[in-house]
């Protein structure tokens, strides 16, 4: 059985994207599976997935814009800018209030240079980024023009900030929030991140992570949608 189009998937936290793909491969016998765009492993969210011969779209698919729910945590700076790293500095957290969180965010709107994290899936040298971070062996990350189209506060306590991001593909949530705790004059990293759309696809339209663990190859066909109705 030919098995070709788009899988939307809900991955959680404590997987790779690579994780998924592996998983899908196996189910179906297809080896061609790639997804359009990365999450890192402790992000959830919607990951578009590529099956057959709708992977040579793979490029098409990682220009899209993109929505996340992200959670600053302040107070503590980590290796690699999220929950996952070591922590590598501590400071304390001045005061702030909503009103001061939400004018932050109302200046991110607009395009900006923005450096990858050295911890990131950009190739170096035809390995990513953080294969060479994890070796000790710095590499230079060529800076990016990026759009923010939209940041929301959703809600902020003394420690943390909450808050939605409409971006253009490229965009590092890391780079941001580590930005924004500068601007409060303290550390911190992304303790959370959610992806809640790509382009037209949403997290409401994917199927959940235990669905797909549970499904047999002719569920996971029945899923798939053909591109001619994206």
């Amino acid at each position: 059985m030919t098995i070709e189009g788009l899988l939307l998937v809900n991955k959680p936290a404590g997987l790779t994207s690579h994780d998924v793909v592996q998983v899908i491969r196996r189910k179906i016998g297809e080896r061609r599976v790639g997804h359009t765009g990365t999450l890192d492993p402790m992000a959830q969210g919607l990951l578009l997935l590529l099956l057959g011969q709708a992977t040579k779209r793979q490029q098409e698919f990682q220009t899209h814009d993109k929505v996340y729910e992200a959670v600053l945590q302040l107070g503590t700076q980590t290796d690699t800018g999220d929950a996952t790293g070591r922590p590598v500095r501590s400071a304390g957290v001045p005061p702030f209030g909503a009103a001061q969180a939400q004018a932050m965010l109302a200046l991110l709107p607009g395009p900006m240079v923005l450096t990858p994290p050295a911890y990131s899936a950009v190739k170096v040298h035809g390995r990513p980024a953080y294969w060479w971070a994890r070796r000790q062996q710095p590499v230079t990350l060529n800076p990016r023009t990026i759009t923010i189209f939209d940041a929301a506060l959703l809600g902020c306590t003394p420690q943390t900030i909450t808050f939605r991001v409409h971006c253009s593909a490229g965009t590092y949530l890391r780079t941001i929030a580590e930005s924004l705790a500068r601007q409060l004059g303290t550390v911190g990293h992304l303790s959370a991140l959610t992806r809640l759309r790509v382009g037209q696809w949403t997290l409401e339209e994917a199927r959940p992570w235990p669905w797909v663990v549970e499904a047999d190859s002719r569920q996971l066909a029945e899923a798939v949608r053909p591109l001619c109705a994206c």
